[in-house]
């Protein structure tokens, strides 16, 4: 079945899993991650958002091409930033 492209899809007890899955906090640090467009590790300026299942991740795009990027964190990174 072809959904259309853009429209969240429900995945259970009102999540979606589109860009309204993540929530945005103010943190603005320096990350490196891996972009799959360049085949390359990259450092990039992200924010941390929560994930649907409540990790951390470091959201940001990649300095080179523009792809988003995202890393997500452990404990030592959160400490750090």
């Amino acid at each position: 079945m072809h959904r259309p492209v853009g429209r969240p899809t429900i995945v259970g007890k009102g999540r979606t899993s589109g860009p309204e899955a993540y929530r945005e906090e103010a943190r603005v640090a320096q990350y490196e991650a891996y972009c799959v467009k360049d085949k390359r590790k990259v450092q990039f300026e992200g924010e941390v958002v929560t994930l649907k299942n409540g990790r951390k991740a470091a959201k940001g795009k990649c300095p080179n091409c523009g792809t988003t990027v995202m890393r997500i964190l452990g404990k030592a990174d959160l400490a750090a930033s």
